[in-house]
Parts: C-alpha cells; structure tokens; sequence
C-alpha cells in the first residue's frame, strides 16, 4: 500500500527524518511509536505533502507521490487527523464532516452551477454517509453542535469522522487518543479495529504503548528521527534499544 525508501526531511541543519524506509501492507495496522521529537508527525507530514522531502522516494499502491501539494495527495486516497486539532470551531459537527467530503464528490462543476438532480443527489448521499459516520463515533446525537462545543476527546472523534469520509485507502492517524480517558481509549481502539475489518489501511502514531501493542501488525521504532526498529509487538517489547529510548525498564516488568 504505501512503501517509502530513505525518506529524509531536513529543516535548516535540522535533519527531522533521517534515510526512514518502511512498508505499510494492505489491510493492516501500522503503528509508528518513539519518544517526543523522534520525527513522528513529520515523516507523516512527509507522507501527506505538508513537508518536501530532502532525500528519498514515497510511493502509494506503486505510484510515487513525494513532491505532490496536500489535496493531490488527498485525491489520491489518502486520509488524516492531526496531532494538534484542526476543526472549524464555529460549523457544526455535521458541517466539519462535510467540509472533507469534496474529495469524493462525484458532481462536476456544471453541475454545481445549476444545481442539478445529479449534484442534489450527490449532496444528500454525503449528508446520509456523514451521519452515518458520526454515529458510528458516538456523534449521532450531537450533529448540529458547533464543534467547538464538544469535548476534547471528542473533537478527536469528529475529526476521525471527517478524514473517513472522503473513502481513503490509507488512513494516518496521529495520536487519535490524546485527551481522551481510559474509556474512550478503549472505545477509540475498538473502533480502530473496526475499521481495519472493513478494508482500512491504517498508519497509526500513539503515545498509549498498550494500546498500539494490542492494535498493530507491525511497528516502527524512531529515536532523534532514524528507525531503531521494527517488528512485531513481541520483539518490539524485547528488543534493548527500544527499552533503552522509549518503553523503559518499568514497562518490561509491567507486561
């Protein structure tokens, strides 16, 4: 699904990914753990064309991407939340959810400009796939809140919401749960899993260790942005380097 080879990204003399290669298979959870500042979100703002790659080769289902604006990629089946929140706090949660649905409207513009059947029928089956969607996230109930009232954990919901509606193969991920209790983590991981039995492929980066262990198929260990290791969870958890820069010897006695 998604293979990138010595991807590098550098700010100033800053180098912020360092040579990264990973593979993301089809219909799987890959999870990218590592301590703060190891590189995480840039590498995923590398995937998303946010960041310009310095060094290295990104490719999508065999077709390279690097280089390619945000909402190309986008077009391209790409989906993602973000570490730091990006709603629209005064539209409501019905309205965030639409406002990522133009990536898949299947309306032209001539269409548009004469408000035809075609392009009403296209608007009410992304209002029926919206609503669909937040209820699927607990939402239902709130659909005409201004998003900027809801609680913190659950603006990561709606923001979930709005990156699955535009269909993408690949969905990232970035730290879904922060901000939420222990309840909705649970709930969160469910919903996840959820998703990976519909088709989803799914690159996930989380600080909740237990929770990317009992979610992922493979994980990728970054430290000062190179990759220390990878693997699954078991040698994950074994392996001395990760121990030494991440989990910590507390976490190994607590297994």
């Amino acid at each position: 699904m998604l293979e990138a080879n010595n991807v590098t990204v550098k700010f100033g003399g800053l180098v912020a990914v360092d040579h990264v290669s990973l593979k993301v298979k089809e219909h799987t959870i890959h999870s990218i753990i590592g301590p703060n500042g190891a590189g995480k979100s840039t590498f995923f703002n590398a995937v998303s064309g946010i960041h310009a790659l310095d060094e290295g080769v990104i490719k999508l289902q065999g077709k390279e991407i690097q280089g390619l604006p945000p909402d190309k990629i986008a077009r391209n089946a790409v989906g993602r939340t973000f570490q730091n929140i990006k709603l629209f706090k005064s539209l409501s949660v019905l309205e965030n959810v639409l406002c990522g649905s133009h990536m898949n409207a299947k309306s032209n513009l001539l269409q548009d400009i004469f408000h035809t059947k075609a392009e009403k029928n296209e608007e009410e089956r992304l209002i029926e796939k919206a609503v669909e969607l937040l209820k699927s996230v607990e939402l239902g109930g709130v659909l005409h809140n201004p998003a900027g009232s809801l609680p913190y954990g659950d603006q990561r919901k709606l923001e979930i919401a709005r990156a699955l509606i535009s269909n993408p193969k690949l969905l990232l991920l970035d730290e879904p749960a922060a901000g939420m209790n222990p309840i909705e983590t649970d709930g969160l991981k469910n919903f996840i899993l959820g998703l990976k039995e519909k088709g989803y492929t799914i690159l996930l980066i989380e600080h909740h260790v237990r929770m990317v262990m009992s979610l992922a198929d493979m994980i990728t260990v970054l430290d000062h942005g190179k990759k220390i290791a990878e693997g699954g969870k078991d040698e994950i958890q074994n392996n001395e380097l990760v121990i030494e820069a991440y989990l910590g010897k507390a976490y190994r006695s607590k297994k």
